[in-house]
């Protein structure tokens, strides 16, 4: 079933019914928000181990991955997980916790803090005339390196 667009209340309502989130994604993932978006909605969270879901779930602490692109991982993982409602209420409790990282109140001081490095380093003088892109960003010093 396609549910199409559904709004915020309804993801999250829908998210929060479930008995688990499968994300069986096979890659082109930077980050993982839908997982984030599933932990904070209580959602115990299954996922292929790529790289940005594993640092998601926090090396595995805080949901349950199986090898990308293994029908019977998933199919194992998923039988077990459904079969074990403590493990999914921890899951559920420690996503929620573990979402809370990722909520805009935190990260816009962070996000905000590699913008300001950045901006410094671009103002900076430079002992080596920079190459490339980079030279774009950054003042050498007249005389400096070659």
């Amino acid at each position: 079933m396609v549910l199409g667009a559904v709004s915020d209340a309804d993801k999250g309502a829908l998210l929060r019914s479930v008995d688990a989130y499968v994300a069986p994604h096979l890659g082109g993932e930077s980050f993982g928000i839908v997982l984030v978006e599933a932990m904070a909605a209580g959602a115990p969270v299954v996922a292929s181990d790529l790289s940005a879901f594993v640092a998601v779930l926090d090396q595995g602490r805080t949901g349950v991955t199986f090898p990308t692109g293994s029908a019977e991982g998933l199919a194992a993982v998923l039988v077990g997980l459904l079969g074990d409602p403590v493990r999914r209420e921890e899951l559920s409790t420690l996503g929620r916790e573990r979402a809370r990282t990722f909520d805009w109140s935190r990260v816009s001081g962070q996000v905000m803090a590699v913008y300001e490095t950045v901006l410094a380093s671009a103002h900076a003088e430079v002992d080596v005339a920079p190459r490339g892109l980079w030279s774009r960003f950054v003042r050498s010093v007249p005389g400096g390196g070659s």
